[in-house]
């Protein structure tokens, strides 16, 4: 059983994100995740920093030539954070 559903599907994030490649090239995308990390660690998060961050790593994606089945991965990771988030209300 996972005691932080959300700290494991942020982890997941950073699984992905690691795939990527080196972490310098994504340099922009592992401070968005690192501040969401943050965010979400001790259980104690604001519901709208997470939402925003997860746009923020949304937009940010967009910037790197990612295949498209990767980014439509990362997406769909960063969507799952965004529904825990949102059914904790």
């Amino acid at each position: 059983m996972v005691r932080n559903p959300l700290l494991s599907a942020v982890n997941k994030l950073r699984e992905a994100l690691e795939s990527f490649g080196p972490p310098l090239r994504f340099r922009k995308l592992n401070g968005i995740l690192n501040a969401l990390e943050m965010q979400v660690e001790d259980g104690d998060y604001q519901r709208h920093a997470v939402t925003r961050l997860c746009e923020a790593l949304l937009a940010t994606a967009e910037l790197y030539p990612l295949p498209e089945k990767e980014a439509d991965d990362f997406e769909q990771l960063v969507l799952a954070v965004v529904t825990l988030v949102e059914q904790r209300r």
